[in-house]
C-alpha cells in the first residue's frame, strides 16, 4: 500500500477511531482525546448560568488537493467569545454516526487529512467531511458544511488477458484409396506447410456417400457419427512440426461408391 508523507499545518491526523453517535448534533458525546494528535485544550464548562455559548460554524471546507490518499482541506475560521481550542474534522457515515478523521490547532484553517485506502478490489470510496470548532470551555459548534472526497484505489488488479488463440493451421492433405467389392483400404497424408507446430491435431472429413464406412484405422484415434468421420492424434504424434507429414489411414466398406472426401479440416481450419 502507497504511503505518504505530508506536512500538516500545526497538526498531525490519526487513524479513524469507533463510529460515535451524534453525527448531526451540536453538542455530541466528546471524543477520547488520547487519541487525538492535536490535544483539544479546554477548561470546564462553568455551572452558573449564563450557559456557555458555542462556537460558531466553520465555513465549509474545500478541498485544494488530493494526493494518494490524503486530502488537503481549507475552511473558515469559526468565532467564539471564549476563544477556539481545536477544529474537528469529522467523517458523516450516513447512519447518524461520525467518526472524527483529524484534529488541528484553533489558528489552523488548512490542512491534510489522511483516509483509509478503498477496501482490496474496489476501484473508490467517497468520504463525507465536515468541520466543527470547540471553544476553550469545551462547547463544540454546529457543524459546517460537508464535502465529499473520493479517493481512489492505487493499487488496481488488472483484468485476466484473453488467452491468445491458437494461429489455424497451414496444412495440405491427400487422400488414396484402393477399392475392392464392397471394402476398401485408404492412405491419407497430412502435412504442415505452415510456419508453427500444430498441436494435438484433429481431421475431420465427412463421406460423400452415405454407404462409406471406417471399420478400422491406424495412427490415430478414429470415430464415425452419420457419414461425418474425426481422427485425432494419439498419444505419440499429437505435434506436427512445420514441414512434417503424418501418414494415417483406415480400412473401411462400402455400398457400390466410394468417393474421396471433398475437404478435409485440421483443427477446425481448411486443408488444401
Amino acid at each position: 500500500m502507497s504511503t505518504v508523507g505530508a506536512a500538516v499545518l500545526g497538526a498531525a491526523v490519526f487513524l479513524v477511531p469507533p463510529a460515535v453517535a451524534g453525527a448531526g448534533s451540536a453538542n455530541p458525546t466528546p471524543m477520547p482525546s488520547s487519541s487525538i494528535p492535536y490535544p483539544c485544550k479546554t477548561s470546564p464548562a462553568p455551572s452558573a448560568t449564563p450557559a456557555n455559548t458555542p462556537p460558531t460554524a466553520p465555513g465549509t471546507p474545500e478541498i485544494v488537493r488530493t494526493t494518494l490518499n490524503v486530502v488537503r482541506l481549507r475552511w473558515a475560521p469559526a468565532t467564539d467569545s471564549d476563544g477556539i481550542a481545536c477544529y474537528y474534522v469529522r467523517e458523516d457515515r450516513g447512519d447518524g454516526t461520525f467518526a472524527v478523521v483529524a484534529s488541528f490547532q484553533p489558528a489552523v484553517t488548512e490542512g491534510d487529512v489522511y483516509l483509509p485506502w478503498p477496501p482490496s478490489g474496489v476501484p473508490s470510496q467517497t468520504h463525507n467531511l465536515y468541520v466543527v470548532a470547540v471553544d476553550t470551555k469545551g462547547a463544540i459548534g454546529p457543524a459546517s458544511g460537508t464535502v465529499a472526497v473520493t479517493i481512489y484505489n492505487d493499487v488496481i488488479t488488472p483484468p485476466s488477458p484473453s488467452p491468445s488463440p491458437s494461429p489455424s493451421p497451414v496444412c495440405q492433405v491427400k487422400a488414396t484409396s484402393t477399392t475392392w467389392n464392397s471394402g476398401m483400404t485408404t492412405n491419407i497424408t497430412i502435412t504442415n506447410t505452415g510456419s508453427t507446430t500444430v498441436r494435438d491435431w484433429r481431421l475431420a472429413f465427412t463421406f460423400p456417400n452415405p454407404g462409406q464406412q471406417v471399420t478400422l484405422g491406424w495412427s490415430a484415434t478414429w470415430s464415425q457419427t452419420g457419414a461425418a468421420v474425426t481422427a485425432t492424434a494419439t498419444s505419440w504424434n499429437k505435434d506436427i512440426a512445420p514441414g512434417q507429414t503424418l501418414w494415417i489411414g483406415f480400412n473401411g466398406t462400402h455400398t457400390g461408391a466410394n468417393p474421396t472426401p471433398a475437404a478435409f479440416l485440421l483443427n477446425g481450419a481448411s486443408c488444401t
